[in-house]
């Protein structure tokens, strides 16, 4: 199983926007650029940068064992309606340690999770306890949320501007390489478009 990524590289992640790196992971032909798309953020925080604790839980207390670090990601196919994560679950994930959540389902209890201020994100909310019909599944497996394919060890970043995006463990390394160059060609575009040059002619000069 991987380990999680250290501050260090967490935090040279944290200088580039969630856009910035599904360019780069789309630069090195990643399917949809790490991006799991439709999720919003129930309880809003500043731009997340963590390690990914993926899991899929089989029993109903299994919240209990979630490890104190990153992210729980709990996808759910088809999406209940039922919620997957209330007020209390949020709290011992809180207590837990849990740094966030990505819940590919439906949550309750807004008031509740923004009050312990554990940041999740998921695809719309419930008025339904998961009794009502979510069920768990296995833990530590690798998850497909949304086409993206997640496991322990992979980087999280969750922008509350403009959504979340998956780095595959394997590919951090590639993509803290790539992303000073993007973004120095980046600068480049912005300011030749600024400056009057047509989209085109700057990407054809400076995003090669």
């Amino acid at each position: 199983m991987s380990t999680p990524a250290t501050p260090a590289t967490l935090a040279a992640l944290s200088a580039y926007s969630a856009c910035d790196i599904s360019d780069a992971l789309l630069a090195l032909r990643l399917p949809h650029g790490g991006f799991i798309p439709d999720l919003s953020p129930i309880s809003p925080p500043a731009i997340y940068t963590l390690s990914c604790a993926a899991v899929q839980h089989p029993r109903r207390n299994a919240l209990d064992g979630s490890r104190a670090y990153g992210y729980d990601i709990n996808p759910i196919r088809p999406p209940s309606h039922a919620a997957m994560l209330g007020g209390i679950l949020a709290m011992r994930l809180k207590y837990r340690g849990v740094r966030a959540v990505i819940a590919h389902g439906r949550v309750r209890d807004v008031g509740e999770i923004r009050g312990v201020e554990l940041p999740v994100w998921s695809l719309g909310t419930s008025t339904v306890g998961s009794g009502g019909g979510v069920k768990a599944h296995a833990v530590d497996v690798v998850v497909e949320v949304g086409g993206v394919s997640v496991k322990a060890g992979d980087v999280v970043v969750a922008d509350p501007g403009n959504g979340v995006v998956v780095i595959p463990a394997e590919k951090v390394g590639e993509v803290l390489a790539l992303l000073p160059g993007l973004a120095v060609a980046d600068g480049r575009v912005k300011e030749a478009v600024g400056g009057g040059m047509g989209v085109g002619e700057a990407f054809k000069r400076f995003r090669k």
